[in-house]
């Protein structure tokens, strides 16, 4: 009995972690592919409307809703940077980045709130255009 008990401790704090970073990853993935979306987006649609990509980032749309509508993973705008360097030339593209995050850890000892690590996605633009 007791060292079932013991065994029993160890797998279900494993069971946790694993179940931690999966859902880390998870919420990076699905992040990732939000902003890859909506960089594309902005490359066939309007590449200069900077807005309409932040949207797509946070409502998979190119407007706010009129609604209440609650944003991807609660993303505020201030989470989503959209610029377009070098305009006008070869190297001209789409950058988004997400950053300022957070996902929850329920794993024992490190339990609590975090902040992701920043997701940058870059489309290029210069030699379609």
């Amino acid at each position: 009995m007791v060292e079932s008990a013991l065994i029993f401790l160890a797998l279900a704090t494993m069971l946790m972690g694993i179940f931690d970073f999966g859902q880390f990853l998870f919420v990076h993935q699905a992040l990732v592919e939000r902003a890859r979306y909506a960089a594309r987006w902005g490359a066939v649609n309007d590449a200069s409307d900077t807005a309409a990509i932040k949207n797509m980032v946070l409502y998979n749309q190119g407007a706010a809703p009129l609604d209440a509508a609650v944003p991807f993973f609660n993303l505020s705008p201030s989470n989503v940077a959209v610029t377009n360097p070098d305009a006008g030339t070869n190297d001209y593209r789409i950058n988004v980045q997400i950053s300022g995050y957070t996902y929850t850890v329920l794993s024992p000892y490190i339990g609590g709130t975090y902040t992701g690590p920043p997701i940058t996605v870059s489309v290029p633009l210069g030699l379609y255009n």
